[in-house]
């Protein structure tokens, strides 16, 4: 069989290349070829495509990340009152049609939405695509379908679009059912490589992860919900890496887009065989303070692990405890100690800061911003998303602090401050950014 796999447009206020990369859909594009199925791919978000290259100078910046190509758009109907403006982000139009017409016909189109609140990219990807494919077999899956299933099954209905949810082979698995095609369960996170094959262009990085799923039950966090933790055996993903580099001998970057880097049992064995192969590491998704102790803040340093982000959340230790007890003030203190020794570039490691969680107090914020830049680390606050299946949500709709079954344009973190009367004002927030600029001027002056 014929398939297509699209990686849609991003509708928001901002987004940023920090790294992405559709990894489910690049690993259902080799599940795919494993199969003996035509695979083809096209990433809207891919910033250095053949085509776009040639019309424009397309720059890199920190490690690989960059701008993506954006036009300001009308805003949906139910976001009009948020002062922001939205923006499309991706290949323009007419590069997406050209490419869908040199593909041609197939018998299945898939596309997958992550952030809840990109469904509305999707939805704008699947109208263009229906200009083309009016009667092509759709489907959709992904973190999106996962959460929010009845919210995907009624917005994608006009549109004809079959609604997959589940993790690992299971939403594969069903639709080839439905294509009467028979799929065998099989361990597809240690047999397969995320599919790489599908870029043709420049690759500045590569995203890939060692593990999947968490053992922690943060009650912010929706990652223990769906998947089992399980980390992939050092020989495949050592391989992983060397196929990568066979393919991309000039790229500089791999990412790994783990939630629990540091928990694997092997973890000091696999550092030093990453030490082996000639690139810069990074750690986005903020590790497991804890666990650092000199040997791996040393192995660390070695393999030549550059960002490094922290998992903080908040310096209270009272809410740290409530929210899944993963980090203490004195974990963090330790592991950046140990950073320094190992003589790692302290303007690479950050620690994630949450900025209205329930109950938080805006003096705790302003703490942990001091308490990471007193450390000599950047601090990085993101502000909460309420997401469904996580305590913290159920909570709040049982306490009436949010409404169930919001529309997940609400829920975009950026808009929250504007509507959430429960929580921090937009001008808190504000002024939270502002001083956490202040504070990494102050840093860069010095």
């Amino acid at each position: 069989m014929k398939f297509l796999i699209i990686n849609p447009w991003i509708y928001d206020s901002a987004a940023y290349d920090f790294w992405l990369k559709p990894l489910g859909l690049l690993y259902i594009s080799s599940i795919l070829k494993k199969e003996g199925h035509e695979v083809h791919f096209i990433d809207l978000m891919y910033r250095h495509d053949e085509e776009i290259e040639k019309r424009k100078n397309i720059k890199d910046r920190y490690y690989g990340t960059g701008k993506f190509i954006s036009k300001e758009v009308k805003k949906p109907e139910i976001i009009q009152f948020i002062p922001r403006k939205f923006k499309k982000y991706g290949l323009p139009e007419e590069l997406f049609e050209q490419k869908l017409k040199e593909v041609g016909k197939v018998d299945a189109i898939l596309v997958g939405v992550t952030m809840t609140y990109w469904y509305y990219g999707a939805k704008k990807t699947i109208d263009f695509i229906r200009k083309i494919h009016n009667d092509t077999k759709i489907y959709l899956g992904g973190i999106y379908t996962n959460i929010y299933t009845e919210h995907a099954k009624k917005t994608f209905k006009d549109l004809n679009v079959k609604v997959l949810n589940g993790t690992g082979l299971i939403p594969i698995k069903n639709m080839l059912k439905e294509l009467n095609y028979d799929l065998k369960e099989y361990n597809w996170f240690e047999e397969l490589d995320p599919d790489y094959s599908v870029y043709n262009g420049k690759m500045p990085y590569a995203v890939i992860t060692a593990s999947i799923g968490c053992p922690y039950n943060c009650s912010y966090c929706v990652t223990h919900n769906m998947w089992k933790y399980n980390y992939r055996s050092k020989k495949n993903l050592i391989k992983n890496i060397y196929n990568i580099k066979e393919k991309w001998p000039n790229l500089k970057n791999i990412v790994f887009f783990d939630d629990a880097f540091l928990l694997r049992r092997d973890l000091k064995e696999l550092l030093k065989d990453l030490a082996n192969i000639k690139v810069n590491y990074h750690l986005p998704n903020g590790i497991h303070a804890h666990r650092v102790n000199q040997e791996i803040s040393d192995l660390l340093k070695n393999a030549n692990f550059k960002t490094i982000k922290l998992g903080y959340e908040t310096s209270d230790p009272n809410l740290q405890k409530n929210t899944g007890a993963k980090v203490t003030n004195a974990d963090l203190i330790n592991a950046v100690n140990c950073f320094k020794k190992s003589d790692l570039d302290l303007k690479d490691i950050g620690a994630y800061i949450i900025s209205n969680l329930p109950g938080q107090k805006i003096d705790d914020i302003y703490n942990a911003i001091d308490f990471c830049f007193d450390l000599g680390i950047q601090a990085n606050v993101n502000e909460f998303t309420p997401i469904p299946g996580t305590e913290d949500y159920k909570k709040m709709v049982e306490n009436k602090q949010i409404q169930d079954n919001l529309d997940p344009l609400l829920l975009n973190n950026t808009f929250i401050p504007y509507w959430w009367d429960k929580g921090m004002t937009e001008e808190e927030i504000s002024k939270i950014k502002l001083y956490l600029k202040k504070k990494r001027m102050e840093v860069k002056n010095e």
